[in-house]
């Protein structure tokens, strides 16, 4: 059940909100409250109806939660990646009202984010419908729920009201919807009560965020319903992940085509017959108007899947079959090359920091997602939230400058990042010495 009260200021906040956004963005009076009413509706039926299907997810081995929403009467469950972790977990599925049954991870797509869970005690179970995130037009009015800062018993979900601002690098939805912690792995719905995103993570600010779209859950459900992990979590990873499926390019892009900027010696791409200069046109049955379509096929692909690369070389089109190994593999096979082994599916080149970058962050410098464990950055002292603003003493303006930067670092030599850390005025120096 929903709190009246709760939901009551939230229809008087919405409806302030909405009113000053619609005199601001379309100078027309033409029955503006008509429109405010039968906005509200929708939300108000959305909230008491789907309310029930926004549960916590606890694992048993771990204090933090994070949400997920029930999108089967026999209790499959959409969440985030980061959230489940691994396959086979233990869990336990809170729901709103306070009551918890047990549950278990399923697979996840860890370089999208996405994540399935399931209840495992017999019932039927309330459910959402899952949309389909293709149809999400910039500037829809969405609605976020979760459970900011964990779980809580004295509180419904709270309901956040947002638009979509974009759909993002890599193909993730941007919304205005303010999210914190805890809220990661909840559902995004649109007006019509059909989930279309599951949060990821958080932006430069609280009311920045970054949702799974819900056509990476379809493309990938039989995966991961079998309990498959594939992939690694990044928006731009500096670290690396040995088994992540390689094509062994690095790639640019100039005025919407992609074109292979080098073929790695020993790599799937250059057996197969790819050169220096190619555009690609199509990956796999797609066509490849971006650097992201490429990067997105590849790392939802197998090691040891085959892949149809049609590209142009000069005035002719080309096919290849390239068969895609692991990075360990190809990092092997450059031999002497091995500093410049590519870390993500399309190639790019750069020393192992182990830090998953949020590339999509509007903060000056690089913001820093994921520290990965055991990793050179780790043992250095960075933490996830750190923003580096200087590297060497020369400014950095966002993850990408700092990416070039590191890509630009000689093994064995020792670079200084100046950090910000939870927002203070004072930077910290991390010193990194680059090496095995």
């Amino acid at each position: 059940m929903v709190d009246k009260p709760i939901l009551m200021n939230f229809v008087k906040s919405f409806s302030f909100a909405s009113i000053v956004f619609c005199f601001i963005t379309n100078g027309s009076f033409a029955d503006p409250v008509q429109q405010l009413k039968e906005r509200e509706r929708k939300v108000k039926k959305v909230v008491s109806e789907l309310m029930p299907t926004v549960v916590a997810v606890v694992g048993d081995d771990q204090p933090a939660t994070g949400s997920g929403v029930i999108v089967s009467e026999d209790g499959l469950i959409m969440t985030a990646g980061h959230v489940t972790e691994a396959a086979g977990k233990k869990l336990t599925i809170i729901f709103p009202d306070g009551r918890s049954v047990k549950g278990e991870s399923l697979g996840a797509n860890r370089s999208r984010d996405a994540g399935l869970a399931r209840i495992t005690e017999e019932g039927k179970w309330p459910f959402a419908k899952i949309g389909n995130s293709k149809k999400a037009e910039l500037g829809e009015w969405l609605i976020a729920m979760g459970h900011p800062g964990g779980y809580d018993l004295n509180r419904s979900p709270p309901i956040r009201l947002g638009r979509l601002i974009s759909s993002g690098t890599m193909g993730m939805l941007r919304t205005d919807c303010t999210l914190v912690g805890g809220d990661s792995g909840g559902p995004l719905f649109n007006l019509q009560g059909e989930v279309v995103g599951i949060h990821s993570s958080i932006g430069g600010s609280l009311a920045e965020n970054r949702h799974v779209p819900s056509a990476v859950f379809k493309s990938g459900w039989d995966r991961m319903l079998a309990g498959e992990i594939w992939g690694s979590l990044g928006m731009m990873a500096a670290g690396v992940d040995p088994d992540r499926p390689m094509l062994g390019v690095r790639m640019n892009e100039s005025d919407g085509n992609v074109i292979v900027d080098k073929v790695y010696s020993n790599s799937p791409a250059q057996r197969a017959g790819i050169m220096d200069g190619d555009q690609i046109l199509r990956i796999g049955g797609i066509e490849a108007g971006q650097m992201s379509d490429v990067v997105e096929k590849v790392a939802s692909s197998k090691v040891g899947n085959e892949i149809e690369i049609e590209v142009r070389r000069g005035e002719d089109k080309k096919v290849f079959s390239v068969k895609l190994i692991s990075w360990e593999e190809l990092a092997a096979g450059l031999g002497k090359e091995k500093q410049e082994a590519p870390s993500n599916p399309g190639g790019s080149s750069r020393p192992a920091l182990g830090v998953i970058l949020d590339a999509e962050s509007d903060a000056e410098g690089a913001v820093v997602y994921e520290v990965i464990k055991d990793s050179l950055a780790a043992s250095s002292g960075f933490m996830a939230g750190d923003v580096v603003k200087e590297i060497d003493g020369s400014k950095i303006r966002s993850a990408e400058e700092m990416v070039s930067s590191i890509r630009s670092a000689d093994l064995g030599e020792v670079i200084r990042f100046a950090v910000q850390r939870e927002g203070q005025d004072k930077l910290l120096d991390v010193d990194v010495l680059f090496g095995k």
